[in-house]
C-alpha cells in the first residue's frame, strides 16, 4: 500500500527588528582591528658597547667565552636581545662588578643583566627587611619601602612575620628597579591584591592616625626623645629647672 509523502510545515521566515538590523549594519561598517596595542619599544644595546663587551669577555675568559658565544656579536644575538635597553655606564658597571666575583666561567646573559643593575650601596633584601624593623636606613630606598608597607606594622613586626616580609618585600623590589632605572623614589606604589583586604578594619584605622600623628609631629617639628621634648615642653611653660627644683619664671 502506497503511503502519501509527508508534507513539512514551510519555513517562517523571522523578522529582525529594524534597531537590531542597524545595529548588524554599523557592526559590518565598522573598521575591523587587527593589531593589539603596541607595545613601548626598547632601546637595543649599541653595536659600539656590544663589541667593547664582547672583548672585554674575550680577555678574560678566552676560548671558555668565544666557544660558548663566538668571537664576535651583532643585534640578533641572543647576548643583544637581553641587554637591550641598558647604557655604556650600566655595562661598565657590570663589568666591574664582575671583576671582583673571580668566576672561572662566565656568568649567563640574564645574569650579567642583573650585575649591570646593581646600584652601589643598596642593601640587600634580607638586610633591608631587619633595617626596616629597625627604623634605620641604609639607603633612601628602604625607607620609602618601609613606608608603603607601614612603619607602624613594621616596628612592631618579629623577623618571622612572613606576611609582612612578603608586602615589604614586594614594595622593595618595585623601588630597587626605580633605583636602577633612574625614576622617582617615592612615586605611589600600588597595593598587591589582598593586602588591606585581609587585615583587620580597626588595624587600618590605627596605622592611619599613627601615621597622622607623625605628620603633625614631623610639621610642628615635636622632638622625639622624651628628654628632648620635656625640655621643650618646659620652656614653653617657662618652666626652669634650678638646682634640682622647679620653679615658674616670672
Amino acid at each position: 500500500m502506497a503511503t502519501e509523502p509527508t508534507e513539512h510545515p514551510k519555513a517562517i521566515k523571522a523578522k529582525i527588528p529594524a534597531q537590531v538590523n542597524g545595529l548588524l549594519e554599523k557592526a559590518h561598517s565598522a573598521p575591523q582591528i587587527t593589531s593589539g596595542p603596541k607595545l613601548p619599544s626598547v632601546t637595543p644595546l649599541s653595536q659600539r658597547n656590544l663589541d667593547q663587551l664582547w672583548l672585554t669577555m674575550a680577555e678574560t675568559y678566552g676560548h671558555r667565552w668565544t666557544s660558548n658565544f663566538g668571537v664576535s656579536a651583532d643585534q640578533d644575538h641572543a647576548w643583544a636581545k637581553h641587554l637591550a635597553g641598558l647604557t655604556g655606564r650600566q655595562i661598565a658597571s657590570g663589568l666591574n662588578a664582575l671583576s671582583g666575583m673571580a668566576l672561572a666561567w662566565p656568568p649567563s646573559a640574564p645574569e650579567f643583566r642583573e650585575l649591570c643593575l646593581q646600584v652601589p650601596g643598596l642593601p640587600s633584601e634580607g638586610q633591608a627587611w631587619d633595617e626596616a624593623r629597625a627604623g634605620i636606613y641604609s639607603h633612601p630606598a628602604v625607607r620609602v619601602a618601609a613606608e608603603a608597607t607601614s612603619l607602624f606594622d613594621l616596628h612592631g613586626a618579629s623577623s618571622h612575620d612572613r606576611g609582612l616580609r612578603q608586602r615589604f618585600e614586594r614594595n622593595y623590589a618595585i623601588v630597587v628597579r626605580r633605583v636602577q632605572t633612574g625614576q622617582p623614589l617615592d612615586g605611589r606604589i600600588p597595593h598587591g591584591i589582598g593586602t588591606d583586604a585581609a587585615r583587620p578594619r580597626e588595624q587600618i584605622q590605627l596605622e592611619h592616625s599613627h601615621r597622622e600623628a607623625e605628620q603633625l609631629v614631623a610639621i610642628f617639628e615635636i622632638p622625639k626623645d622624651p628628654q628632648s621634648c620635656r625640655a621643650l615642653l618646659l620652656d614653653t611653660l617657662h618652666i626652669r629647672r634650678d638646682e634640682g627644683k622647679e620653679s615658674a619664671r616670672g
